[in-house]
């Protein structure tokens, strides 16, 4: 119903789809969403103590609930004799073991909830996972509190450069959200009489998006209308709302060349921590009302506060991070991102960059249901070879049915392996 929903709003022309566009979120996506607006405004300006005691609260209520509920917790925590801890303290929630991907998928049958999710992390290993009824209506309380910290107003309009496919259109309308969806597979030259008309008739104020995607159309701009006329183009444009990167340092020096202004965060799939990074200085402040960060061995640890359905409580991330502040209770307040979702990319027939983010993560590919780990790498443009950690009874002959790969310049070739692609020290990349 909800993928129906979406089919027919990207259907709705601009002219009619700005009214839609204009209906309060508390109307659309219910109490839920006010009431956590509101707490998310407060919660920002609560002092180091509160933040404590919400996290303290929050991550024993989600703790206990889940050992009386779900039989896999339960034998996790009596293995670790912690079966009747009473969570009082952060000394305390470090005494619960850690879980990961491995465990959720083990585990993942024995949950249920409203949507199914799918990941694949900065490493290239899917996951699935259940989010309850209500996570939609929480995450956008948490990210248009993000976005009005620069400004943005949900009535704004933006473009989104995520990663997109769009076959031969350059760009869509979509009201749900007041955006032109840009369709990051056509090159800027090749639709640029279409794009200097959108930006005349209509206000552009933001553009969102991978960094990477980001940094790539404004490249593409400048080839297509020169530094000058990107000028022009840009000049309604209010600021950048980062998604699911770190902006790196050359990225940053080309959106400053333009004056943008940008807010980043960081958030997953999994929804367990979601952090923002106001001053664009890698550090991280974590939402007290949405989940637990915690750094073990350079790994980000989150825990959900809300998901009963399939909590997620001490989950490693995966993603290395660094602390930058810990407030007086031995509370993350703030954290650096040292490697993760970083703006890989490759390169196809005729040069073009297409981020892996947008690639692997922006489709929705069958593999992340057979596949434990997919990697990528390449040696020339034009060609690519996708390797896939695979479930027992895969072949390579079925691989390429799939991936969506449909409207890239590129020739893959597939090739199965026994274990992932590792680093010398381990890490698993997802370009290899």
């Amino acid at each position: 119903m909800l993928k129906q929903l979406k089919n027919i709003a990207g259907q709705i022309p601009y002219p009619v789809g700005k009214w839609l566009a204009r209906v309060p979120f508390s109307w659309r996506l219910g109490k839920v969403y006010g009431r956590m607006k509101k707490v998310c405004a407060r919660a920002i300006e609560w002092s180091d103590v509160e933040r404590e005691q919400c996290s303290v609260e929050k991550f024993r209520a989600i703790f206990e609930y889940a050992r009386k509920k779900f039989p896999c917790y339960r034998e996790l925590y009596e293995k670790a004799g912690v079966l009747d801890l009473e969570v009082k303290s952060f000394a305390d929630i470090a005494k619960v073991p850690i879980i990961d991907k491995a465990w959720a998928r083990k585990h993942f049958m024995e949950f249920k909830g409203a949507y199914r999710l799918n990941t694949g992390g900065s490493s290239g290993e899917p996951t699935a996972f259940w989010g309850d009824k209500d996570c939609w209506a929480r995450e956008w309380a948490h990210m248009h509190t993000i976005w009005e910290m620069l400004g943005y107003d949900y009535r704004d309009l933006k473009l989104a450069i995520r990663g997109r496919n769009l076959g031969r259109r350059p760009f869509s309308y979509n009201p749900v959200h007041n955006e032109y969806i840009i369709n990051t597979y056509l090159n800027v030259k090749d639709y640029a009489a279409k794009l200097t008309r959108l930006f005349a008739k209509r206000n552009v104020k933001w553009f969102h998006g991978y960094p990477s995607s980001i940094y790539q159309f404004i490249l593409e701009c400048e080839e297509a209308y020169g530094n000058d006329g990107t000028h022009e183009l840009f000049k309604s444009v209010r600021g950048l709302l980062l998604s699911s990167e770190f902006p790196l340092p050359y990225m940053k020096e080309k959106f400053n060349e333009y004056g943008l202004r940008w807010i980043s965060w960081y958030g997953h799939t999994e929804m367990c921590v979601l952090a923002y990074d106001k001053d664009c200085d890698n550090r991280y402040r974590p939402f007290a009302t949405y989940g637990l960060a915690e750094v073990e061995n350079g790994h980000l640890i989150g825990t959900s506060f809300h998901n009963f359905e399939m909590p997620l409580i001490r989950y490693d991330t995966s993603d290395l991070v660094e602390v930058t502040k810990v407030s007086a209770g031995g509370m993350v307040e703030e954290f650096a991102i040292r490697e993760g979702r970083s703006g890989d990319f490759i390169e196809d027939k005729h040069g073009k960059k297409i981020p892996l983010t947008a690639l692997i993560f922006g489709r929705h590919h069958k593999a992340f249901d057979v596949a434990d780990y997919i990697q990528i790498g390449q040696t020339e443009p034009g060609k690519a070879t996708l390797y896939v950690t695979a479930k027992a009874g895969v072949i390579n002959a079925s691989l390429s049915s799939l991936f969506d790969l449909s409207n890239v310049n590129v020739d893959f070739e597939f090739k199965i392996l026994d274990q992932p692609v590792r680093t010398s020290l381990g890490k698993l990349k997802l370009r290899v």
